[in-house]
């Protein structure tokens, strides 16, 4: 097997002897520079615990820094929230809970009013409890307005399919 080097034009030109061994010895004397990360550190810190403590130390600052980051987008999500979507996530959480206290709030009321006064108790909270019920529906299902630029590009690719099938064949 020949080992070649570059001559003073730039061509391979094989090895001498001479030059071989002498690059032989040169290569054994040569202090290896590439050293793992590990073993860097252990000769650094002197010991595996101080190495475990800032290899421990490097990854709870990535951590830190991954949490205020997402913290921060969260953070944006909430802010860019609509009203109507604030409270359509209100009410699917406590809807229900106000639903309940109005009809438990109707039935401790017939114990405590007299007959004359529980026709007119009942009637109103029905129509409180029919009111709430209809502005959850009407929250839960209102559709929220496109955007003016997807309109458009939705009506633009309706025109152009409608005229490749209205096209002679």
């Amino acid at each position: 097997m020949a080992t070649y080097r570059k001559n003073s034009k730039g061509k391979l030109v094989p090895l001498t002897p001479e030059e071989a061994l002498a690059m032989r010895d040169k290569e054994k004397n040569a202090v290896p520079t590439t050293e793992d990360r590990a073993s860097k550190e252990a000769k650094l810190l002197g010991s595996t615990k101080e190495a475990i403590a800032l290899r421990k130390a490097e990854i709870n600052g990535e951590i830190k820094l991954l949490q205020s980051k997402l913290k921060g987008e969260i953070d944006t999500i909430k802010a860019s929230e609509t009203a109507k979507e604030r409270a359509g996530k209100h009410l699917a959480v406590f809807g229900a809970l106000y639903l309940c206290t109005c009809t438990i709030a109707f039935l401790f009321s017939m114990s405590v009013l007299d007959t004359e006064s529980i026709a007119v108790a009942a009637t109103l909270v029905t129509l409180v409890v029919t009111q709430l019920a209809s502005i959850l529906k009407t929250v839960v299902d209102t559709k929220e307005p496109k955007d003016p630029v997807e309109l458009m590009s939705e009506i633009v690719h309706v025109t152009l399919g409608n005229e490749t099938d209205t096209e002679p064949k």
